[in-house]
């Protein structure tokens, strides 16, 4: 009986030995998932990236910005952390751009953190900047047909032939009268913006929308995009070489899940 109870203790610490060994072996499947995550999060910083240096040239584009937990220019190896926990988020950078001097009066631009109001096919859209032209009926529009809107609606001049002239608090002056103020908006969280086309953004409901106080309304000027080329080529570059890690580490996976069929069969 001795012989037999101690053989069994054999099996049962020979059992208790191998169990937790066998749950630490790495499962592909999951690698393969954290990698995906991992690859779908440097194609969205890809396409941010793009998007921005083709907006390069945009007066007032705002940049665009792909974030994740622990945001920094780290390594793949920071890619699959960040792809454990969730998908990257693109933000929108609101900060202000530089002002160009232009010569052409239909030229505007803000300086501060406010939007001009516009409305375009019967919905309320917000603008950074605008070309302003005069529509037939004497109707101050921007350049993609949107009317630029005034305290108290659209801002009309007595003609269409008639000049304007606009001071920095928004006041629209026609042949030397006043004929309306534009409406200039801020928000408790411009993040809620979405873009519109055209360089307009909507606003959802419920959108928390504050007085402008503090911005300029600035004739003759128009802001640059705050994108900062070099960075971006430099992030460029960055994706590129994560992205090759990316390849590596599914080529690393493919071959040990091949191993680990072969080692079950």
């Amino acid at each position: 009986m001795f012989g037999r109870g101690r053989h069994a203790g054999c099996q049962t610490g020979a059992v208790m030995a191998i169990a937790p060994a066998a749950s630490n072996v790495p499962d592909p499947r999951g690698a393969t998932r954290a990698i995906a995550y991992a690859i779908r999060g440097l194609e969205r910083r890809y396409e941010v990236t793009a998007s921005n240096l083709a907006n390069l040239e945009t007066a007032g584009h705002k940049r665009l910005v792909a974030r994740s937990p622990g945001d920094s220019a780290g390594s793949f190896r920071t890619e699959l952390d960040r792809a454990k926990s969730s998908a990257s988020a693109v933000v929108r950078d609101f900060t202000q751009g530089d002002l160009v001097p232009d010569d052409d009066p239909s030229e505007l631009a803000l300086q501060g953190d406010g939007f001009l109001a516009v409305e375009k096919d019967g919905e309320l859209r917000y603008s950074r900047g605008a070309r302003v032209l005069v529509d037939p009926e004497g109707t101050l529009v921007e350049a993609h047909g949107g009317q630029l809107l005034g305290q108290a609606g659209p801002i009309r001049l007595a003609s269409p032939l008639s000049t304007f002239q606009v001071e920095r608090d928004g006041t629209v002056r026609s042949d030397g009268a006043e004929v309306g103020r534009l409406r200039v908006v801020a928000f408790v969280d411009p993040q809620v913006l979405e873009a519109a086309g055209g360089g307009l953004f909507r606003a959802p409901d419920g959108a928390e929308v504050v007085s402008a106080q503090e911005t300029q309304v600035i004739q003759g000027a128009r802001e640059r995009s705050n994108t900062d080329a070099v960075r971006e080529l430099v992030e460029l570059i960055v994706i590129q070489r994560q992205y090759e890690a990316a390849q590596r580490a599914l080529s690393v996976e493919s071959e040990l899940r091949k191993r680990l069929n072969e080692s079950s069969s």
